[in-house]
């Protein structure tokens, strides 16, 4: 009997599915023999992880490993298997990817946390969206705007905290444009580079969060100081 009851656990050991294969472990093998083109595919296998929290974890830590080398275009899938993360370790990792040296001077590392933060169920996720939307570089204010447009199902603090800082920037930047003189050249340049790339973003993402249109920077800001006090209910997918 017990002969028996050894060889029914041994069947049984051999019978149980072989665990699930470490993703984010085959992909830094992948980046560190520079096969560029086979770790694309295996980011396109993996998809999101989005209700992988582990898996998501380890990926933010491989972006974070400056051994590991990350060709731009896999840099961008990273993130972007990252978009729409909902745990908060992992929010809190994103997060402090902006103060870690050397990736916090890169844009791209920067963009890449707006596209990850993207429609986030955490709190933290819109405040550093929010910090993002004031970075110097005009891409990366775009990017956060659009991904701020994602919290529209957020509760209303968070939409009203973010449409705050959207019109603030959107009006300033408008005022700015219009207000620099025309012999200051290279001035009137950058800021008219600046309104024209975060513009769209920024409008389309305000109505998205206050689930109203309005057409040019003098309405949205009345908009806002009418209504910024009341009550503007909840939004549905």
């Amino acid at each position: 009997m017990e002969a028996m009851a050894i060889l029914l656990g041994i069947s049984l050991l051999f019978a149980q599915p072989a665990p699930p294969p470490l993703e984010v472990d085959q992909l830094a093998k992948l980046l560190r023999a520079k096969e560029t083109a086979k770790a694309l595919t295996l980011l396109k296998r993996i998809g999101t992880l989005e209700h992988n929290d582990a898996e998501a974890k380890a990926l933010v830590k491989l972006i974070r490993n400056r051994r590991i080398p990350k060709p731009p275009a896999v840099l961008e899938a990273c993130f972007l298997a990252l978009k729409g993360i909902k745990s908060r370790k992992v929010t809190r990792d994103l997060k402090a990817l902006r103060k870690l040296n050397p990736l916090r001077k890169d844009p791209a590392v920067r963009i890449g946390i707006c596209r990850a933060l993207q429609g986030s169920a955490d709190p933290a996720g819109a405040e550093t969206i929010r910090a993002l939307l004031r970075d110097p570089v005009d891409a990366v204010v775009a990017a956060a705007a659009e991904a701020a447009g994602a919290y529209r199902t957020a509760k209303q603090s968070i939409r009203k905290e973010l449409f705050k800082t959207l019109v603030d920037i959107y009006v300033g930047t408008w005022n700015l444009k219009n207000s620099v003189q025309p012999d200051l050249k290279t001035e009137m340049r950058r800021a008219e580079r600046k309104w024209e790339r975060i513009r769209k973003p920024m409008e389309k993402s305000m109505q998205l969060l206050s689930n109203v249109t309005r057409n040019d920077p003098p309405a949205w800001r009345r908009w806002w100081n009418k209504n910024k006090h009341k009550r503007w209910g909840e939004l549905e997918e």
